[in-house]
């Protein structure tokens, strides 16, 4: 626990202006220490101050899916992409409490462009598997799991958890591909 800091973080804030990067400090210090509530009164003061603080939106995702409110997840993340587009962790966040709201499709748009971001991010690449395993795409999940397992990425138990279900669910239909009577010629350009 690190107490001194957020006791030195709060003087800090007292004895100046306040300061959207001051909230942000106090409130991940909060967050580290356990405090979630404290944490997001200070992450909602840095956002009052700065609506573009891309580290308060993120925390205050996280926060949000800690306690299972995926679309105030989503929605936090959202800002703090648009605030700082290259931000992994926000893109991972999204891809995350898209898994959990069970849109696969989505989550695959999330953690592909937090694994574009940060390609040696285990996490990203862990989850971006379960995502292809829901949408019944399994050699390619598994190649992200193994790259995950190659960046010594050890999932917590939920996750473990989500990948057996994604691995367990039936592959959904995929569309028929259209025939050669259907007007398609395969292996030839199209277009004239």
């Amino acid at each position: 626990m690190n107490t001194d800091l957020v006791l030195a973080l709060r003087r800090a804030l007292e004895s100046g202006p306040p300061t959207a990067e001051a909230h942000l400090r106090l409130g991940t210090a909060l967050l580290e220490e356990g405090a979630p509530d404290a944490a997001e009164r200070e992450l909602r003061a840095a956002l009052a101050l700065d609506p573009r603080c891309a580290g308060a939106w993120v925390n205050l995702g996280g926060i949000l899916f800690s306690r299972w409110d995926f679309e105030g997840a989503l929605e936090a993340n959202r800002r703090a992409v648009e605030a700082e587009p290259t931000l992994a962790l926000a893109h991972f966040n999204q891809g995350l409490a898209h898994l959990m709201s069970g849109d696969a499709e989505r989550a695959l748009d999330a953690l592909g462009r937090a694994l574009e971001i940060d390609p040696g991010s285990g996490a990203a690449a862990f989850h971006l598997g379960v995502a292809l395993h829901a949408l019944g795409r399994p050699l390619e999940a598994e190649l992200c799991t193994a790259y995950a397992r190659e960046r010594d990425y050890r999932p917590g138990r939920e996750s473990a958890a989500a990948l057996e279900r994604a691995r367990s669910q039936p592959s959904p239909p995929q569309p028929a591909a259209p025939t050669a009577a259907q007007g398609e010629r395969h292996g030839a350009a199209q277009g004239r």
